[in-house]
C-alpha cells in the first residue's frame, strides 16, 4: 500500500508487511496475515521507531511448519537475528534494520488468545475473515483487587528496601506497584485516547503530558523507592478506599528512622 501522507520510514514498514503477505500467500496451508498495533489499525501513530507486529494464520500442520522454518520470511529480506520467544512466536531483525515480532496460529487457536483488533493484510480466497476478530481482550482489572495488590507490592518492597535489597525493592515498588496504578488509570480512558491494555507503561507521556514530573517521582530509580512508595501511595488514595490495616503497615515502614538514611542513596 502507498499513502502520500505517510513518511518514508513508515511506508517502508508497510511495504515490508505487504511483501511478507505476498510470500505467505505462496506457502501451503497459509490462510491470512493480520497487522497489529501501529501497522494494524493504529497506523496514525507509526513512526521511524516502530516495528512490525503481526499474526500469520495457517492450517494446523502448516502453522507448525511456518514456525519451524522461517524461509518464507527470510526470502523477503535476509534475517540478521531470530529469537523464538514463545512456542508460537518469534522476534526477528532483518538485515536492513527492521525489527518484527510475530506469531503463527491456526484458526482454532485464535479464540483462546487475547489481542486487539488488527488490520487484515491478506487472506486466502474463501477464508472466513471474521475468524481474525478477537474474541478475548485484556481482562479489565477489578479496582479493589488492583488497589490491594499494589499496596502489598509496596509493603513487601519497603521491607526489602529496609534490609538492603534495594534492586528488589525498586522492581516491586517502581515496577509492579506503579504498573498496577497505571493500569487502573488506563481503565478510566476512552478507547480513542490510545492506552495499551496489555502494557500500561506504553504511551503514558502522550496520554498524560502533564504528569511527567509525577512519573519522575514514581519511578525515581535505584535507591529512591522510599520516595516512590509515598508518591504511589498518595495516588492510590485517589483511586478508591484503601484497606486501613495495610496502609498503617506501609506508613509504619515509611517512618522507620534509619530506612532513608541507610538505603535511600548509594
Amino acid at each position: 500500500m502507498s499513502d502520500p501522507t505517510i513518511g518514508p520510514a513508515v511506508q517502508r514498514l508497510l511495504d515490508r508487511l505487504d511483501a511478507i503477505a505476498a510470500s505467505l500467500a505462496q506457502q501451503d496451508g497459509a490462510l491470512a496475515l493480520l497487522g497489529l498495533g501501529s501497522v494494524g489499525l493504529d497506523i496514525a501513530r507509526a513512526d521511524r521507531f516502530s516495528d512490525l507486529d503481526f499474526f500469520a494464520i495457517a492450517e494446523p500442520k502448516s502453522a507448525i511448519a511456518l514456525r519451524e522454518d522461517l524461509n518464507w520470511l527470510s526470502s523477503v529480506k535476509p534475517l540478521s537475528f531470530a529469537h523464538r520467544n514463545t512456542p508460537d512466536g518469534w522476534k526477528v531483525l532483518f538485515e536492513d534494520g527492521i525489527f518484527a515480532e510475530f506469531a503463527v496460529f491456526s484458526p482454532k487457536q485464535l479464540p483462546q488468545i487475547p489481542f486487539q483488533a488488527g488490520r487484515l493484510i491478506w487472506a486466502h480466497p474463501g477464508f472466513e475473515v471474521n475468524l481474525v476478530a478477537p474474541l478475548r481482550y485484556a481482562e479489565p482489572m477489578d479496582r479493589a483487587w488492583g488497589i490491594s495488590e499494589a499496596l502489598t507490592c509496596i509493603l513487601v518492597g519497603l521491607g526489602r528496601f529496609h534490609r538492603g535489597e534495594v534492586l528488589a525493592a525498586q522492581r516491586l515498588i517502581q515496577g509492579s506497584a506503579l504498573d498496577l496504578v497505571l493500569a487502573m488509570l488506563h481503565a478510566q480512558l476512552a478507547a480513542e485516547q490510545g492506552g495499551d491494555p496489555f502494557n500500561p507503561s506504553r504511551r503514558v507521556e502522550r496520554i498524560w503530558p502533564d504528569r511527567r514530573e509525577w512519573l519522575k517521582q514514581a519511578c525515581a530509580g535505584y535507591g529512591h523507592s522510599l520516595e516512590a512508595a509515598q508518591i504511589i501511595l498518595t495516588e492510590l488514595t485517589r483511586l478508591g478506599p484503601l484497606p486501613s490495616a495495610l496502609v498503617a503497615a506501609i506508613e509504619a515502614l515509611l517512618q522507620v528512622p534509619d530506612l532513608k538514611d541507610n538505603h535511600a542513596t548509594f
